[in-house]
C-alpha cells in the first residue's frame, strides 16, 4: 500500500489543529484580559471615555499576553488534535499506513519553530513598547474627565484642588458658597466666593469664574498669609495636577536593548543589574517554548493510550503547571546569584527538552 503524498496528510492534521488552537488562544486570551476589561470598563465609565478607547488598550495589551497565552494554546491544541485522530483511530491508519513519527509530527514541529521566531521579536521588542504604550494610555486618560460629579455641600478633588459649593446647578454650571483650596505642604491657597461658573474644558482641566470673593496666598513666614478681595476671578484648575513627573519604567515596559544598556551602565545597582539580566535570559527562554512544548505533546498524543478529551486536556495543564512552576524556580535563583542570572531562566526549558528526549523515544520505539 502506498501512502498518500505527506502534504495531504499534514493539510489534515493542521486542519484540526488550527480551530482549536484559535479557540484556546481565546479562551486564555479572555481569561487574562478580564481582570484589565474590568479596571478599563469602570474607568471609561467614570471618565466618559469612548468605548474604542479600551480597544485601543486591548490592541497594546496583546503583544505582552501573546508570550503566555500562544505557547500555552500551542501545547494544549497539539494536545487535543493528535488525541482527538488518536481516538478515532486516525493516527493508528496513519502508521500502519507506514508513516513514522517524524512525518506525522512535521507540521507541528515547523509551526513550533515559527511560533518562537515570532515571540522573540515581540518578548524582546514589540511585548515590552506595546505594554509601556499601554501604561501612557491608561495615565493619560486618568486626567481626562467628560463629566463634573460636583455635590453640593462636600468636597470634590479636582486634580491638586478641592472644591465646595453650597449649592451647584449642572445644567448651566453656576455656583453659590465656594470654597476653593489647594494644599500645600506648609499653606495653602484658599479661595472664598459669593457665587460663580464652572466650565469643563475636556482634556485639559476646569475653568473657574468666581464673583465678590476673598483670596489668600501663602507667606515666607509660616504663620502670616496674602489676602485680597476681587470682583471677579478667573482660575483654571488642571487635573493633571501641573507638568506630569518623570515615571520610573517597570521592567515590563523596557525592551530587551533598553535592559542591556542598564545592564552595561556603571551605576545601576547589583540587585537590579540581576533583574535586567534575569529578564532579557527570561524573554528568550519563554520565546523557545512552543519548541519545546512540541517535543513534549507530540509524543503524548502519539505514544499514550486513547484518551478522552478532557484527559488530554488535563494533561497538558499538568505540563503547563509543571513547566511555569520551574520557570519560576529559575527566576527566583537567578535573581539571588550573578552567575546564574543569564542562566537560570533556562531550566524549565532544559528540563522540557529533556523529558520530551525521553517521551519521544518511547513514543517511537511503539
Amino acid at each position: 500500500m502506498v501512502p498518500p503524498p505527506l502534504p495531504i496528510v499534514s493539510r489534515y492534521l493542521l486542519r484540526h489543529f488550527f480551530p482549536l488552537f484559535g479557540a484556546c488562544l481565546a479562551l486564555f486570551l479572555g481569561v487574562l484580559l478580564m481582570n484589565q476589561f474590568l479596571r478599563l470598563f469602570t474607568m471609561a465609565m467614570m471618565k466618559g471615555i469612548p468605548a474604542y478607547w479600551i480597544l485601543s488598550c486591548f490592541a497594546r495589551l496583546l503583544p505582552s499576553f501573546a508570550t503566555l497565552v500562544v505557547p500555552m494554546a500551542f501545547l494544549v491544541a497539539v494536545m487535543l488534535a493528535l488525541g482527538q485522530l488518536s481516538q478515532t483511530g486516525e493516527l493508528i491508519a496513519l502508521r500502519a499506513a507506514g508513516f513514522s513519527f517524524r512525518e506525522i509530527t512535521r507540521p507541528f514541529f515547523w509551526l513550533s519553530l515559527a511560533l518562537s521566531a515570532a515571540l522573540l521579536l515581540i518578548n524582546h521588542k514589540t511585548g515590552p513598547e506595546g505594554y509601556r504604550s499601554f501604561r501612557k494610555a491608561v495615565e493619560t486618560a486618568s486626567t481626562k474627565m467628560a463629566r463634573i460629579d460636583l455635590r453640593p455641600r462636600s468636597f470634590t478633588v479636582l486634580g491638586p484642588w478641592r472644591l465646595y459649593a453650597r449649592d451647584y446647578q449642572e445644567t448651566t454650571g453656576r455656583l453659590e458658597g465656594v470654597y476653593l483650596v489647594k494644599p500645600g505642604d506648609r499653606s495653602s491657597v484658599r479661595v472664598n466666593a459669593e457665587n460663580g461658573t464652572l466650565k469643563l474644558d475636556p482634556g485639559r482641566g476646569i475653568d473657574l469664574e468666581l464673583l465678590d470673593g476673598e483670596l489668600q496666598l501663602p507667606n515666607e513666614d509660616p504663620k502670616r498669609f496674602t489676602s485680597g478681595r476681587f470682583d471677579r476671578y478667573r482660575v483654571h484648575l488642571p487635573l493633571s495636577g501641573g507638568p506630569a513627573a518623570t515615571r520610573e519604567l517597570d521592567i515590563q515596559e523596557l525592551n530587551t536593548a533598553a535592559l542591556r544598556r542598564r545592564v552595561a551602565d556603571p551605576e545601576t545597582k547589583p540587585d537590579r543589574r540581576r533583574e535586567y539580566r534575569v529578564e532579557a535570559a527570561l524573554r528568550s527562554a519563554s520565546a523557545f517554548s512552543p519548541f519545546v512544548f512540541f517535543w513534549i505533546a507530540a509524543p503524548l498524543g502519539l505514544g499514550l493510550k486513547r484518551r478522552t478529551r478532557g484527559g488530554d486536556f488535563a494533561a497538558s495543564l499538568g505540563v503547563l503547571f509543571v513547566f511555569y512552576g520551574l520557570l519560576v524556580v529559575g527566576v527566583s535563583v537567578g535573581r539571588r546569584h550573578d552567575l546564574l542570572a543569564p542562566l537560570a531562566p533556562w531550566l524549565a526549558d532544559v528540563a522540557g527538552l529533556c523529558a520530551g528526549a525521553w517521551l519521544t523515544r518511547r513514543a517511537v520505539n511503539l
